[in-house]
This record gives C-alpha cells, structure tokens and sequence, in this order.
C-alpha cells in the first residue's frame, strides 16, 4: 500500500510542470492544423463538376443553308446561323458497333514504338511490336497519348472516360477509396445505346454487352455500368504480384470476344506498371512482360471482327525508377494504338485534309526516342471514341476528335456530307455548350470569354462559307471545308489550353484566413520560445496558470461566435462552411489570447546569454523561407539546405576557438566540423527531380548501364536508371548495423553510462533490428534477379515478408515495451563502503536516446539501402549536435561563474543555460538534409511506394500509408523532434537531494524543453507559411502544380508530423523524469 501511495506521489511530483508543457505545445499544434485546414480548404479545391447528361435523337443529317449575311460575319446572321446547327446532329452514325479496350497500366509510348537498334534499350524497347507492325497497313494509329498530370491510375481513368481534366489534389482519392465518377461518360452513354437498341430497361443490370476484366479501380468508379456476373476485379496495390492480373485478363478478355452479345470490353492489365515500381522500367524482368504482352495482342487482333475497334493503350507512363503520379515527360508519355479490321477510309485526299487540321503541337519530341512523333492528348480519345461509336460526346469533355479516324476519300472536306468536318462541328458544338454552361458555375474562364466567343464565331462564320459552296463540291469548296475545319478545331484546343491555365479554383476568404491563423500561431510559437527563457522566475505551472483564462476565455468565446454565425448563415452568406467556422473563430480568439497575455506580461527581462546565437538562427530562417520566393531556389532546395547547415556548423566551429577552457577549444569545433563531414557524405545520395538535368546526378539508386555502355533512359535521369537497390548499398547497411551499437556505446561510454538497459537495448534489440532492416532490402535486391526461377523467388518473398514483420514487432512493440518498463542505464560499483553510480551524470540523457535508437532501427528498416546509409550518418550527426549543445552550454555556464567572480558577485543565483535558438535550426536544417539524402524531393514522382509493402505483399491498411509517411518524414520531422528534445536532456545530471544538506532546487527541465521544442517547431511553421504564402503569391504561374504546391503540401505534411512527434517526444521525456524522480527523488518545475 505504501508502494503505491509513493508511486502515485512520484508521478504527481513529476506531472505538473509537463502537463503544461504537453498542453501548451499540444494547442501550438492545434492551431497549426486549424491553420493549414483552412488554406487547404481555399487554395486547393476541386474543378466544378456539372451534372448534365449530353443527350440526343439520332437524325438525317443534310448541310444547312445558312441565313443571309452569316458567310459575311454579320453578328445576327451568325447569331441565326448558330441556332441553326444547334438543332443539328450530336453524334454520328456508328462505325462500329463492339469494341475492346484494352489498357496496359503504365504502358509508355517508347515501349510501342519502333526504336533504332543502336539507340535501343534492350529492357524497354522492340518487345511489344505487333501494333507497329500493323501501322504499315492502313488499319492502324499509333500515337504518343499525353496524360495530364496527375498520372495516377483515378485521375487518368476519369480523363479517359469523361473528357475532363484533373486537379493536382485529385491525386489523393487514388488511395482514399474515393472516386466514383458521376459525371457524363461514354461508358454510360453507350450502355444506354445498347439497352436501348435491345428492348431493355435503361436501370436493368445486365444485357447491355458490357463486361471488365482487371484493375479494380473500374470497379469502384464505374461499379454500376458492367453487366451483372461480367466484372472480374483484381486488387491494383499487390505490386509483387507481376502475373496474377495479366492472367485473368487473357482469360476473360478473350473469353468476352468470343460471346456473341458482347458489346464492350474493357480490360486493364498491371503487369508492366507493377514491374516498373517492383524493379524500375529499364530491368530485365521488363523483357518478359512485354514479350507476354504483345503475344496477347497479336491473339486479340486475330480474333476481331470487322465491326469491333480494338484499343489498346496505357493510362500514363513510368519515370526510370518505374514510378509515376507527377508530370515528368515519361510519366505522362503513354502509348495509344488503335486498330480495325476493316481500314480507316483515307487515302492521300484523306491525309491532306489531317494536315490541314493538325496543331502545331501534334507533333512532339520524346527524348527516349529520336525526332518527333504524333501526339494525342489523352482527353481526345473520348469525343473520337464516342463518335466512332455512335453515341452523344460527353457533356463535360474539353477534347478534340482525332482526325486521321474521320478522314475520308470518299466524303473528303469540300462535300456537303465530309466526315471529318461533321465530327469537328459536333465536338465543336459540345465544348461551346459545356462553356457556356461552365459560366453559369464559376468565372474562372471568364478573362478569356472574349477570345473565346471570336474563335467560335470565326468557326461560324467559316462554316457558312463552306455551306454556302459545298452544295455543288467546287474547287474552292475543299479549301473552304477545310478553313471551317481548322477553325473548329483552333476552338477546341484553345478552350482545353485556357481550361488548363486556370482550371484549379481558389477560395480567397479561406485562403486569408488560413494564412492569418499560421501567422498567429507563429507568433504566439515565438512568444513562448521567448517566454521560456524565463524559467526560473516563471515555473511551467504559473506557466500554465497565467495562460490559462485567457486561452480558455478565448476559446469559449470563439466557439460562441462560430455556432452565432453558423446560425446566420440562413440569412447573411458567410464565405465559411460550420466546420470552418469551428476552426476560424477558436483559432484566432485563441491566438489573440495568447498574444494578449504577452503584451500584458510584466516579468522582468533577462538579457540574453546568447544574442548572437539568435540573430543567426532568425536569419537562417529567413533565407531559407525566403527561398520559396523563387521557383529556381526551391527546385534546388537540398543543395540550399546543405550549405544553410555548413554554414552554421562551420560558425559553430568557429565561436568554439573562444571557448573559455582548453579541452572545449578542442572539442567543439572537431564535433561541429565532424558533424558537417558526415551530413556532407550523407548528401552524397540523392534523387534528382525533372528540372534539375543536366546539372544533378542522381546517386540514390543503381546505375543502369546498357551494353553499349551508354546510360538508359531520359536524360533527365541520366545515371538513374531503374529503382534497383545497389547490392553494394546493402553490403554497407550490414556492416552500418554493426557499427551504430558499437558507436553509440562509445559515445555514452564518456558519461559511463553504456552499461544495464543500454547494454541489453543494443545487444538484443537495436543491433538485431538493424541486422534484419538490412536482410530484408538484400532479399528484396536478390528477388529481382533474372538468373532465379519462381520458387527461389516465392521463398525470397517470403523471407521478405517475415523479416519485414519480424522487425516491426522488435522495434515497434518489443523495443518500446522494454523502453517503457526498463530501469535507467546505470551501474552501482562498490568500493568498500563507497559505491559510485555509473551513468549518473546522463541519466537522463542516456535513457532518451535509446528511444530514438528504437526509433532509428524503425526508420532503417523502412529506408532503402543507399537511404539507411545516410539515415546512419544523419543520426550520428544528431547525437554529436547534442554533444556540441552541451559543450556549448558549458561555455555559458563558466562564462556566466567568471563574470560573477570578477565582479565578486556571491549572491546572483545563476540562471539555467538554455538551448539556443541555433541550436534548433540546426536541428531542423538536418532533418531536410536527411530528407533529401534518403531519396525523397518535394514532388510526387519521389515517394517511394515499395516501402508501402514492408512485411506485407498487398497494401495493408493502416500500415502500408503509415509506411510511406515515416519513409518520406521520419528523417525530416519524427527522428529530428527526438533530437531537438536530446538537446536538453543531453548530460544533464538529476538533482539528487543529500543527507544534512538542504533541498536542491527544482530542475526547469520543462521550461528548457518548451524552449527547444518551440524553437524547432517555429522553424517547421514559418517554412510552411511561406511555402503557403508564396504558393498563393503564385497561383496562376505556370509552374505552381510543378512547384509551388509539392513543397507547400511536403511543408504542411512536415509541420504537422513534427508537432505529432514532438508531442509524443515530450511525453517520453516526461517518462524519462518519472524514471528519474523515482530513483532520486529529483524535483521539477
């Protein structure tokens, strides 16, 4: 009972000052979030999505003859004229009736097209040849298919179904389980046609024709489109899965075919695309896929008929590490082949009249591959497919028809009936419709309305022309159908090139106000950074005491106004859902709070120790949120970030040489200049994003050497090659896990405090951790090899998998329990009647960083060979920072006793030396050189989704995300948070009260945390406002979905994670004080 009775008073003793401490950076974090919330919701919203269904009669289509004075121009002939071809035809005759489409995930164009031998890749190229070979016939198109970005499988399926383009932020329904497209779509309009056609109800559920095969991602968009018992979903996310989807799509797509009321098959293949994020695109695994596709295709094109249209195509392509999601020229370079039985009705009239409606932007170079090829937009594929069909163009679709299908000899442009200019008029027609109805909803286009509607009449006004001299098909006829083409066409381009420039929609009012909340919450973060110096007059629980009625009367009085306005929403508009308002009025009533307190605060004001110190921190800082001024400076943002953090280190050197004592004239600078060597070698591994060719060579992962000696693939990756690990690397993260223990040993061998929980943490939970972290990427490496057969290669995926769980379980529930319940690292050793505690003097500190070795073993695991060597110099790098932060207060400390003698001052308490302000940004300046050296940029293309599959072989919810977020912030915002909190725990012996002496004081551990932990989060949020800040500056730039907005959402995604972990960093070192109060009965305020 008295056990208890103590144990509840040591907890109650240690509690107080770091329930304030984890509530005041818990409300920091809060606002944060209220903050980014906010902006969130304003600057990156989705397009308007309109409703309409296109709809229409079929008709006997014969030329009009138009009003009196439209061949002219005259305004209400042409008004007439347009009413006139309003009531005109919306679809054309079907040219076929069935039709197969067939999509190869990531399939990129280079893969379809002929490539010389000598500039060859011997993975990539000449495989897949059986659509180039049909080109030499007149039943072909082959053509390079522009995706727009983003290139994830959601976003591609709803351009190449509704005709629509995306938003940037649309990328993250692909992961979501969100999706559902519920606007107009050709799908939908031909399984109308054909129940109609046969009799059946429009709601029935089956007999329309339409069967799916593969990727299940059609099954959650278009679940209600396929034919009852016709659907075969396969899970898209089992990326170590090469053959399973492929399997069932030969299967039932060839099956379908043979069905005599098929009417439309969809299959989408996944092989390739789990071959390039498995093993890179340029890998000998690739040559087999591709090999197996194309025997599939030569099957499916011996069994057409002549009524069915064969697709196949791919919904975007891959980067040389077989990734996509950006908009890099690979990702977003697909293939499209399209093929007939019967031939397309061209022939030399028919070519003539395609060049005379081709853009100049038809052609374009792709660098894999020499000169330039043909172009299609991948939203053109949906009015052409819906024409060739016979269905309505979808309501939404902002693309063009493809010309070369709809040329024709035998009504080439000049006759009254010409095929390619009657497509043209209606798709013309569709998009004009679309616009006008787009305005009703938003006035995004509205700059641009002017030019727009003086391109449609010139189309008008041509099309009269034509009108007026293609009923006796003239000479001058032809010249005149073909002006009226090029005119419709010239409409339709520069609609999608507007549409594209402006598509994303911004809520300035939300906008604002995010901005306003982060910068309140900077400069409430500022003042508590400022208000910790204090700690010895103001104790963490008058603190909180002071703080307390002004921020729970803020709130109160937030919350009160947010429900009034909620209220008032029925009779005044409020630009704010009640969500928002529920983060709005608490956030900045709170703020204001806080900010009141300061102003109103009267304690007396210490003169920093340390001025210098804080000058130089603020104006780290600012360059580095300067940067994002400059879309030059945030594209190379990891070399700016390295020399940020040299530069410190080596002024850091340098104040070392004043040191008052000899020994820390030569430890400091050698630990500073230490530390910037091994951030140095860490640096040494990068990923290069697109716009930094040619002057960045990527290093992260293998090179990829062709046999002719040349470097593979874009040149934008030259060196790259694929996402093959370097078996080197793993060679290296072997010898890595032994040696982190062993150095880490070392380093709390100066403070004797190497030995009990420290020496069982490392021995049986640290180095095994690691040892296995490195097994599980050498397994993944040898499981790519080519020479293996399936079974070595099954029980390497099963090794995988059980490493892979194995050390999850060690470090995520064995390591921490043991943390949690272990005693502190100390040794008693007995000499007679004297005993020595060993480890006394870093207790504190020592307990803390067997933590983050924990934590470290976790990150290792989930980094990738090259990425766990610098992991492993970045995390040395952190300890030896908490070393030279102790030396450096030291120097503070005899400075301060020095001064005190001089002037014979025995009655000034000295006061506690506090981390500085450099000393956090020099934290948070390493978090974004671990960032970048372990592989990651601020864009999409560099997440690396293989670690998504740690311990698992499909994508295992909530675990596969989580992975991927440690991956790409463990080094950037959880590992440096536990850092910044070493800082202060770093030898900092416990008070330890004495027989016949007097209590010692109480320690200021919490206000000397809510310093550090203020400072390093201060540095998280003013980079993420200004990432924001300049993101909005900057919202109609042509780079802002290339630029700006990836290193606004890394910056949030980093705030947030480090306030999650900086909070849960403050709760293990209020363990760590428990641990400590128990044993010496230390007291904290």
């Amino acid at each position: 009972m008295d056990a208890k009775k103590g144990a509840r008073a040591a907890a109650a003793a240690v509690r107080a000052p770091f329930v304030v401490l984890v509530s005041v950076v818990g409300l920091v974090a809060l606002l944060h979030a209220a903050g980014l919330a906010l902006f969130t919701s304003g600057f990156l919203l989705q397009r308007v999505e309109l409703a309409p269904h296109a709809s229409c009669a079929p008709k006997e289509w014969h030329l009009p003859v138009p009003p009196h004075g439209a061949a002219e121009g005259e305004a209400h002939a042409l008004d007439a004229w347009d009413a006139v071809l309003a009531e005109g035809e919306c679809t054309l005759p079907p040219r076929f009736r069935k039709a197969v489409v067939w999509i190869i995930d990531a399939l990129r164009y280079d893969m379809l097209a002929p490539v010389n031998a000598s500039e060859a890749d011997p993975y990539l190229h000449n495989h897949l040849t059986a659509p180039r070979e049909a080109t030499d016939t007149r039943r072909a198109f082959l053509a390079h298919f522009l995706a727009d970005a983003p290139t994830t499988t959601l976003q591609r399926l709803k351009g190449l179904t509704t005709g629509s383009l995306p938003t940037f932020i649309e990328a993250g329904a692909n992961f979501g389980g969100a999706g559902k497209v519920e606007e107009d779509n050709w799908i939908s309009q031909f399984r109308q046609r054909m129940l109609a056609e046969r009799g059946l109800e429009l709601n029935a559920t089956s007999g329309a024709g339409l069967a799916f095969v593969g990727d299940d991602t059609w099954d959650m968009v278009f679940s209600s489109l396929f034919d009852e018992g016709r659907a075969w979903p396969y899970s898209s996310f089992n990326v170590e899965d090469l053959d399973t989807v492929d399997a069932g799509v030969e299967t039932h797509m060839l099956e379908e075919m043979q069905r005599s009321d098929a009417s439309l098959t969809i299959a989408h293949s996944l092989g390739v695309d789990h071959v390039g994020h498995r093993f890179g695109a340029a890998h000998p695994r690739m040559v087999p896929k591709l090999q197996q596709m194309d025997a599939l295709v030569r099957r499916v094109m011996d069994r057409l008929d002549d009524d069915t249209l064969f697709l196949l195509l791919g919904d975007h392509g891959m980067d040389a590490t077989g990734d996509h999601g950006g908009d890099s020229e690979l990702e977003v370079g697909a293939g499209l082949f399209a093929y007939a039985k019967r031939p397309w009705d061209g022939g030399a009239t028919g070519d003539e009249d395609v060049r005379a409606v081709l853009g100049a932007d038809a052609f374009q170079p792709f660098s894999p591959l020499a000169g330039t090829h043909r172009s299609v937009p991948q939203i053109d594929l949906v009015p052409t497919l819906a024409l060739l069909l016979g269905v309505p163009i979808p309501f939404n679709n902002l693309g063009t028809v493809i010309p070369e299908v709809f040329a024709s000899r035998s009504s080439p442009l000049g006759k009254p009936n010409a095929r390619l200019l009657r497509a043209l008029r209606i798709n013309a027609r569709q998009v004009h419709t679309y616009l006008d109805a787009y305005a009703q909803h938003s006035a995004d286009l509205q700059p641009f309305r002017a030019e727009l509607d003086t391109l449609w009449k010139d189309a008008l006004q041509k099309d009269a022309q034509y009108a007026l001299l293609g009923q006796s098909w003239r000479g001058d006829a032809k010249e005149a159908g073909r002006a009226a083409a090029q005119a419709y066409a010239a409409y339709t381009r520069r609609a999608v090139q507007h549409a594209r420039s402006v598509w994303a929609q911004f809520a300035d009012s939300k906008i604002v106000a995010g901005l306003v909340v982060l910068l309140g919450a900077v400069l409430c973060t500022a003042w508590l950074w400022h208000a910790s110096a204090h700690g010895a007059e103001l104790s963490m629980a008058e603190l909180g005491a002071y703080l307390y009625p002004y921020v729970a009367t803020s709130a109160a009085i937030g919350v009160g106004l947010a429900l009034a306005l909620s209220l008032a929403k029925t009779l005044v508009p409020v630009p704010f859902t009640r969500l928002e308002l529920g983060l709005l009025c608490p956030a900045l009533l709170v703020e204001g709070g806080i900010l009141l307190s300061a102003w109103r605060r009267t304690a007396p004001r210490i003169a920093s120790a340390t001025p210098y110190a804080t000058a130089a921190g603020v104006l780290i800082l600012g360059v580095h949120a300067a940067s994002f001024a400059s879309n030059s400076f945030t594209m190379w943002e990891d070399r700016i970030t390295l020399a940020l953090l040299a530069a410190v280190l080596l002024a850091r050197a340098a104040l070392g040489y004043g040191a008052p004592t000899t020994r820390l004239q030569q430890q400091m600078p050698l630990l500073a200049l230490g530390t910037l060597v091994l951030l140095r070698v860490a640096a040494m591994s990068r990923v290069c994003r697109e716009e930094q060719a040619p002057y960045c060579t990527p290093s992260f992962y293998a090179r990829n050497v062709r046999p002719d000696g040349k470097f593979a693939d874009n040149p934008a990756y030259a060196y790259a090659g694929p996402a093959t690990n370097n078996p080197w690397m793993s060679a290296v993260a072997y010898a890595i896990a032994f040696i982190i223990p062993d150095a880490l040993r070392r380093i709390l061998s100066a403070s004797q405090a190497q030995h009990s929980t420290a020496q069982t943490m490392f021995t049986w939970i640290v180095r095994p951790s690691l040892l296995i972290g490195a097994a599980f990427w050498l397994a993944d490496w040898a499981h790519g090899l080519d020479t293996l057969d399936e079974g070595a290669r099954a029980g390497l995926l099963e090794l995988k998998r059980w490493a892979g769980l194995a050390d999850l379980v060690l470090v995520g529930i064995i390591g921490i329990a043991y943390w949690i319940l272990a005693p502190l690292p100390l040794l008693v050793r007995r000499d007679g009647e004297r005993a020595a505690i060993l480890g006394f003097a870093n207790s504190m500190g020592s307990m803390f960083l067997l933590l983050e070795a924990v934590i470290f073993a976790l990150l290792f695991l989930l980094a990738q060979p090259m990425g766990q060597l610098a992991l492993a110099l970045c995390f040395l790098g952190l300890v030896i920072l908490a070393e030279l932060g102790d030396n450096e207060r030291d120097v503070q400390v005899v400075r301060a006793a020095l001064v005190r003698e001089a002037a014979q001052d025995k009655n000034t308490v000295p006061q506690p030396a506090l981390p500085t302000l450099l000393e956090s940004v020099s934290i948070a300046l390493l978090g974004y050189v671990a960032f970048f050296a372990t592989g990651h940029q601020a864009t999409f293309s560099a997440i690396q989704w293989r670690v998504a599959f740690v311990g698992f072989t499909t994508v295992t919810y909530p675990w596969s995300p989580l992975f991927v977020v440690l991956n790409a912030f463990g080094p950037l915002s959880i590992l440096p948070a536990f850092g910044a909190v070493l800082l202060v725990l770093w030898n900092v012996a416990p008070h330890r009260p004495r027989p016949d002496t007097p209590p010692p004081p109480p320690m200021h551990t919490a206000a000397a945390l809510l310093r550090t932990a203020t400072g390093f989060l201060l540095y998280h949020a003013v980079l993420a406002l200004s990432a924001a800040l300049f993101a909005c500056y900057f919202r109609r730039h042509l780079m802002l979905f290339k630029i700006w907005v990836p290193r606004f959402m890394t910056g949030a995604l980093a705030l947030l994670l480090a306030d999650v972990a900086m909070l849960l960093a403050l709760v293990a070192a209020w363990r760590v004080a428990h641990k400590v109060h128990s044993v010496f009965a230390t007291r904290f305020t």
